[in-house]
């Protein structure tokens, strides 16, 4: 079978309008939190370290929205490690860079083989979204009409 063309597809979507519900390690570790709330919703948690620091920060589910909570203290425009709290799976992206700042970034995987992916800079607030492949994702909203599955 030839290799298939894949075409980009670029959606604005209003910011704050999607939440991560479902946030996974390449192992596939849950990294949602419920017990640690962020705009009300399990936030996803994730292991940092920062020089010889360690700790978890808890990223906000709202997708565009940056009110993340740390236990350990990293200072604006200073990168950190995310590593999955369960197994220390480097979450660092290894053929990635951030556009905005040229820092690491890292990968947090979603149901339907869709990614989250964002800077590693402390204050960078760059990110990417890849819900699904276009067929899945195609399906899904007119099957179901809504893209929470993938999220």
């Amino acid at each position: 079978m030839p290799d298939k063309k894949r075409e980009v597809i670029k959606v604005e979507i209003p910011s704050k309008a999607i939440r991560v519900q479902h946030a996974t390690c390449p192992h596939g570790h849950n990294l949602m939190d419920s017990e640690h709330k962020i705009n009300g919703y399990p936030s996803v948690a994730v292991l940092a370290r920062y020089q010889d620091k360690e700790g978890l920060i808890y990223l906000d589910p709202i997708y565009g929205s940056f009110k993340n909570a740390m236990e350990i203290d990293v200072p604006e425009g200073e990168c950190v490690e995310f590593f999955c709290p369960t197994c220390k799976e480097p979450l660092t992206l290894t053929r990635q860079i951030c556009d905005q700042c040229g820092a690491n970034m890292f990968e947090i995987r979603l149901p339907h083989h869709g990614l989250v992916a964002g800077c590693l800079r402390n204050g960078c607030h760059f990110h990417t979204l890849k819900l699904a492949d276009g067929e899945n994702l195609l399906r899904s909203l007119d099957e179901d009409h809504t893209l929470d599955s993938f999220l």
